[in-house]
């Protein structure tokens, strides 16, 4: 009996990463800069309309 060879008998499924994990990752990185875009086209209108109120 040969012994147990970790490089051979395990595959990159092996750690727990799947595709669908892989999805989802790049899925909530493009809606995390998607929402940062959001937050901060907000804050930048309220800053210019505080600066047109101020004059």
């Amino acid at each position: 009996m040969e012994g147990f060879d970790p490089a051979i008998n395990y595959g990159p499924n092996d750690a727990g990463i799947s595709a669908i994990t892989i999805i989802l990752g790049i899925i909530s990185l493009l809606v995390i800069s998607w929402l940062f875009g959001k937050i901060y086209a907000q804050v930048a209108q309220l800053f210019e309309s505080n600066k047109k109120n101020d004059k």
